[in-house]
């Protein structure tokens, strides 16, 4: 079984927009479609579906540096998992190929991700990629790094 990450395109739209959460994860995340339709206004947002084969089962989205800020600093604003795919690795390999693709960007220096405090799953899950958690944001959302020099991304 293979993951990939690939483009939103007019062809997969409606598959990734109407993908599924576990109920209570709706606390956690903007619906997809909200999120594809924020990347159409805003050009530094890079929208991703996540691939099993040739199916959709995810999606992401990552915030490359705008030119007035520090050209180092990415963003990974948004990544599911359909609830029928959850707890079976998929994730994990998706978010290792999107660290990946940010870190083929030049000058990549840090990797920045949020979640709700109380989202132990979630802080554990990054942690394992090597995110360290810094601060509360404005918005009460953790908010952790992942260093881009030497430190892992590969999840282990």
């Amino acid at each position: 079984m293979t993951i990939t990450l690939r483009p939103i395109t007019a062809e997969n739209f409606e598959d990734v927009a109407s993908l599924p959460l576990l109920a209570h994860q709706h606390a956690y995340l903007a619906s997809n479609s909200y999120s594809i339709a924020q990347a159409s206004f805003f050009p530094f947002l890079v929208t991703r579906a996540i691939y099993l084969n040739e199916r959709p089962i995810g999606f992401m989205m990552y915030a490359k540096p705008e030119p007035h800020e520090d050209q180092g600093e990415f963003g990974i604003w948004r990544f599911m998992v359909s609830s029928d795919h959850q707890g079976k690795g998929y994730g994990r390999q998706a978010l290792a190929r999107l660290i990946s693709e940010i870190r083929s960007h030049p000058d990549v220096k840090r990797i920045f991700i949020s979640y709700k405090p109380e989202n132990e799953p979630a802080k554990i899950f990054y942690a394992s990629f090597g995110f360290r958690e810094t601060e509360v944001d404005d918005e009460g959302e953790m908010v952790a790094v992942l260093s881009c020099g030497e430190e892992s991304t590969n999840g282990s």
